[in-house]
């Protein structure tokens, strides 16, 4: 029975993985126009927050397809979480015991005829019985476990928004000091501005590819990844029952997730938000860090040594990494507003000069 119920968990949350995956790679022009208009359609931060949570699910998923395999084991040994089990299987026992009493006093009393419809008797009670016990378990075990896992991509959901605020804000910041957003300019000095704002965007990422690194080296990390990989450990310290324990569970979840995950991320949407490439390569590297117990700090130090690489040499302008989406779209509307607006006024001019011919003309 455990192993079935764990085989069926398994792809049920591979399912909605790949699924999701899907949902990332169909959605993202919606995304990407959801991120636009934000500042002015809570509808459009919402759709952003699913659309995210989405990706956030086709990533995560398989690496905490252990955590949700242990925590249905503590499920099945406490008997659902919350004691009612317990009273149940006691109230259980007590009852067979007066049946078992009553029955050896009618059996004393009766003939040997009335032996097999007791039997019946006995048989469709634990029949009952059984099917009482099974929805009684099955039950609670998939509630806790849908509470458990929405707590946890909540911490998600929550880390998107925070993440697409403060990097708009910051790179709307960024294009006010260096002039971009100025239309009145025309589009040589335009060239001239995205010329400078390379080099400055480079440095940027530059600058949280070396503050990434760094953080794959430190105690917060290694700490963590240590209550990421093994369940046993986390579960030990964070384990609740019911509900509210579910919650609380799957919010730390989240939270060690987050502390353990969250330079992936930055980098993510610094170099292309919900790109497929950039979620393919740090999911792997996530499920790799996760599902490789004794080998899972190695994979994080080993990649933190590639971000200080690349970060030094993005900051010596030796390579030049990919610009956010964001900016590059914002870029070349602005820059098609301002063609359309120089091929109206061109074109509008030949049809002035005609104008002022006639009225000339008229006037002689």
């Amino acid at each position: 029975m455990k192993t079935t119920s764990s085989i069926i968990i398994i792809i049920i949350v591979v399912s909605v993985s790949v699924f999701t995956w899907f949902v990332s790679n169909w959605q993202y022009d919606t995304m990407m126009s959801s991120m636009m208009t934000f500042y002015y359609s809570p509808a459009a931060l919402s759709l952003f927050a699913i659309i995210w949570t989405a990706g956030m699910a086709a990533m995560m998923f398989p690496a905490i397809i252990p955590m949700i395999l242990f925590y249905n084991r503590l499920i099945d040994s406490s008997k659902g979480s919350n004691g009612n089990f317990h009273s149940h299987n006691s109230s259980q026992v007590l009852y067979h015991r007066q049946n078992n009493t009553q029955s050896n006093r009618d059996n004393n009393n009766k003939n040997y005829n009335s032996i097999p419809s007791s039997i019946d008797q006995d048989q469709d009670q634990n029949k009952r019985g059984k099917t009482y016990n099974l929805r009684n378990v099955y039950r609670p075990k998939i509630y806790y476990m849908m509470i458990f896992i929405l707590s946890y991509l909540a911490i998600w959901a929550i880390t998107g928004i925070v993440l697409l605020i403060g990097w708009s804000y910051a790179l709307d910041i960024l294009l006010a000091q260096l002039g971009i957003n100025d239309t009145q300019h025309q589009q040589q000095q335009q060239q001239q501005q995205q010329q400078k704002e390379q080099p400055s965007i480079n440095t940027i990422f530059g600058v949280l590819l070396i503050i990434s690194g760094i953080y794959q080296f430190s105690s917060l990390k290694a700490k963590c990844l240590g209550y990421c990989e093994s369940p046993l450990s986390f579960f030990m310290r964070r384990w609740r029952k019911g509900a509210v324990g579910a919650v609380k569970m799957g919010t730390y979840h989240g939270l060690y997730c987050l502390g353990c995950c969250w330079p992936y991320f930055l980098l993510m949407v610094a170099l292309g938000w919900m790109n497929i490439f950039w979620m393919g390569l740090f999911a792997a590297i996530i499920f790799t860090e996760k599902i490789w117990a004794k080998g899972g700090l190695w994979i994080a130090r080993a990649t933190g040594i590639c971000f200080l690489s690349i970060g030094i040499l993005s900051l010596t302008g030796m390579i030049l990494l990919p610009s956010d989406p964001m900016s590059s779209t914002s870029d070349s509307g602005m820059m098609s507003m301002d063609n359309s607006m120089n091929m109206d006024m061109s074109s509008s001019s030949p049809d002035m000069m005609l104008h002022n011919e006639t009225e000339e003309l008229d006037q002689i």
